[in-house]
């Protein structure tokens, strides 16, 4: 009888690790179908041995597998002889099902990797065999771990998946601006944070973390080099701030995970204003106007106001286009987005995460109980970034 349970991490510390030395095996597979089979299959494999496999799949595409196990066991525990299987294919199991005794089951791995393995500190040994089919991935987008920048609350682990961090890696300044996850090898941010470095060879994105003091304290930290940056072509910033939006190109593909991923964008032709929508703006900026940054990203949540109402808020300051949106703290408690939060998202959350406006610009930060700011609004730029990103974004219906 095939028994299952979640692991504990402490089970899985590196003097457990240290199993796999001597048989620790990697494989890059093709779309279609393989097998793998237990050491010495159909016999049991030696007992106290221990053996790891990592599969990784092409970009967009995901492991089906089914394992048939016959792990000895004593009375259904395990006690002696497990078999384990991540399903996001993390080296150090930290989420993985165990197993032990016989029987058959099937899983699927999150996005492009799966790792199992066994570990048998008894006398007998066992058996298994699992078959491994890679699949075509659906498009996907706008995805969340979890279902919190002036006066913001920390967002939670991988809250925001699309989430990246700007650094120029000449300034000792953790981050310089924001930036949005939106294809493989694309990332959208201000026009007016590409004119504040000197190359885009010197800016890396760092993703899949909350924590800019400690970024390897997320298990999905990963940091891309930008090769090329693309601002507006019509962009300006005098008199009056217009098309401040632009694309970063990364180096290498990014990939997939629950804390990285794709925002989705609106549709082609989207008309909506989403006026009185409530969206969520993040960052992490001064957490008041020229006061320190925050290391931890920082959440509020806002509501979108109608133009000429922003217009009335900016009279003799800035001249708001249709082209722009704003956003305003309804609640009257100063909070609002701040120095350094240029280029992250103004984000809509329905069923999925979606992408509706880029940080721009604003007054002081918070200046007032009820600021607003101004961002670029994504839905009048949509032809624009699909044109400069090969329409390689998920297309999805905005519901």
């Amino acid at each position: 009888m095939l028994n299952r349970y979640l692991i504990s991490i402490v089970l899985l510390s590196p003097a457990v690790l240290a199993y796999f030395e001597g048989c620790d095996n990697t494989y890059n597979l093709s779309p279609g179908t393989v097998y793998v089979e237990s050491p010495y299959y159909p016999n049991n494999y030696p007992a106290g041995t221990s053996c790891r496999y990592k599969f990784i799949a092409p970009l967009d595409h995901y492991i089906q597998v089914q394992c048939t196990i016959a792990l000895p066991s004593n009375n259904g525990q395990c006690s002696t002889d497990n078999f384990w299987l991540d399903n996001e294919g993390d080296l150090l199991m930290r989420g993985a099902e165990n197993f032990c005794g016989s029987g058959t089951f099937s899983r699927e791995s999150l996005f492009t990797e799966l790792v199992f393995a066994y570990i048998s500190t008894g006398t007998k040994g066992g058996t298994f065999r699992c078959t491994l089919t890679t699949v075509k991935q659906n498009c996907n987008c706008g995805w969340s771990a979890t279902s919190r920048i002036a006066n913001g609350q920390s967002a939670t682990a991988n809250e925001f998946p699309s989430m990246v961090a700007l650094k120029d890696v000449t300034s000792s300044q953790p981050s310089f601006c924001g930036g949005t996850i939106v294809a493989h090898r694309y990332i959208l941010t201000a026009a007016h944070c590409v004119y504040q470095v000197t190359q885009a060879t010197n800016v890396v994105a760092i993703a899949g973390t909350n924590n800019l003091l400690n970024p390897s304290s997320s298990r999905y930290y990963q940091q891309y080099n930008i090769q090329q940056m693309i601002p507006h072509e019509q962009y300006v910033s005098e008199p009056n701030v217009n098309n401040d939006i632009a694309v970063l190109v990364t180096a290498s593909n990014i990939l997939w995970s629950r804390g990285v991923g794709p925002i989705c964008l609106p549709p082609v032709g989207t008309t909506a204003s989403f006026s009185y929508e409530q969206v969520d703006v993040i960052g992490w900026g001064t957490l008041f106007f020229a006061g320190p940054t925050s290391s931890n990203l920082q959440k509020i949540n806002l509501m979108v106001v109608n133009n000429p109402d922003c217009q009335s808020e900016y009279n003799g300051v800035a001249n708001i286009y249709s082209s722009q949106m704003c956003t305003y703290d309804y609640s009257g408690t100063s909070r609002d987005s701040c120095q350094y939060d240029s280029g992250g998202p103004v984000i809509l959350r329905k069923s999925k995460q979606f992408l509706l406006g880029v940080i721009s610009f604003g007054k002081s930060c918070a200046e007032t109980s009820y600021p607003m700011g101004v961002n670029t609004r994504v839905t009048s730029y949509i032809s624009w970034i699909r044109q400069k990103i090969g329409n390689s974004n998920c297309v999805v219906t905005l519901q």
